[in-house]
């Protein structure tokens, strides 16, 4: 089976859907999988965000579905939740919605977009794929896209896993917050109830995912305890690094009010670390003995004296079975698009 997938974004971004697309890819040639890739050249990076944004919609409609036809690809993914219309008219194409959370945002170029797409699958009632069984539930009621199968394309961690077991751990009896710079970060409410008397308590403190320019503005009143080096901002990382951060703190710290996947929660129970995480749906679906939920400041307190306490390894992470997803989603697939067999030549473009 030849797959072809669209990562041209990812020619120019790193961690998020371009992450989850580069474990795909892993994950994929990993089953034997013939597959092939588009990603942006390299000056891509330098280009403002909004124009290769705008580029990636141009690419994605209009050379994707003449690439996959001069391949001969029996599939394409389409894994930035939209899709090229013609592709999914000529059913080759398949599209996967990680989450609905674009739609929660104010109007834009990019909602329009996707909901062109989402407007597209509904009319064709053509399939789709998606991250997690509660994003499948939702894409169902929601009523965007028609009556098409939804099939699980999991978040997979091939890579991640790899580097996470690269060098030993030397943990650190401390925290790891995982955290972001949109809403459903709920990071006011983190550093208003949270973070000031987690500090008081006196725990060391990291934040992953914080690196844009008006960052640290957010972190104003916890600014002093930044020059202890009680509190550290670990800033833009390498992947590599990211592993490393899981690695060497014994707790992480995971506070959302909604998403559409847990990605931290995962990484963190990969890397050998307990997680404690706001008690939201998407958390609950991927935990295991050593994930605990909190819903308010006093939950969350009994939960790092509670695993701040435990010496021990925690255990194997269970939660999230993405090895066994991925090989019923490929043969899901091959017996939808009546493919041949794996076949083994990996390329790129």
């Amino acid at each position: 089976m030849h797959i072809l997938i669209n990562d041209f974004i990812g020619g120019a971004l790193d961690r998020g859907i371009p992450l989850y697309v580069r474990n795909l890819i892993d994950g994929l040639r990993g089953e034997g999988l013939r597959v092939s890739v588009v990603r942006a050249p390299a000056f891509c990076r330098k280009l403002p965000r909004g124009v290769l944004y705008l580029i990636a919609v141009a690419v994605e409609q209009t050379l994707l579905p003449v690439i996959g036809l001069l391949l001969r690809a029996d599939l394409t993914i389409y894994p930035y939740n939209s899709v090229a219309v013609i592709d999914l008219l000529t059913r080759r194409g398949r599209i996967v919605v990680h989450d609905l959370e674009q739609l929660n945002r104010p109007l834009s170029f990019s909602k329009l977009y996707y909901l062109a797409c989402y407007r597209a699958v509904r009319w064709l009632s053509a399939p789709l794929f998606t991250i997690s069984d509660i994003t499948a539930q939702r894409l169902t009621q929601c009523g965007l896209f028609g009556g098409g199968p939804v099939t699980l394309l999991p978040n997979t961690f091939y890579a991640f896993e790899r580097l996470a077991a690269a060098e030993a751990p030397e943990r650190s009896p401390s925290i790891l917050l995982c955290t972001g710079s949109t809403a459903n970060k709920d990071l006011e409410t983190v550093v208003d109830e949270y973070l000031p008397a987690v500090l008081a308590r006196g725990y060391r403190v990291s934040i992953l995912g914080l690196h844009k320019a008006d960052d640290m503005a957010k972190l104003q009143p916890v600014a002093a305890l930044m020059a202890s080096g009680q509190l550290q901002v670990c800033g833009r990382l390498s992947d590599a690094e990211v592993a490393r951060a899981y690695r060497s703190h014994a707790v992480v710290w995971v506070h959302s009010l909604r998403e559409g996947f847990g990605r931290c929660v995962v990484e963190g129970r990969l890397a050998g670390a307990r997680v404690l995480a706001t008690d939201i749906p998407e958390f609950a679906e991927l935990r295991d003995g050593d994930v605990y939920l909190y819903k308010n400041p006093a939950g969350f307190f009994t939960g790092v004296a509670r695993l701040t306490e435990m010496t021990g390894p925690a255990t194997p992470y269970t939660g999230y079975p993405y090895r066994d997803l991925l090989h019923r989603a490929i043969e899901s697939a091959m017996r939808a698009t009546g493919a041949p067999g794996a076949r083994q030549s990996p390329q790129a473009i």
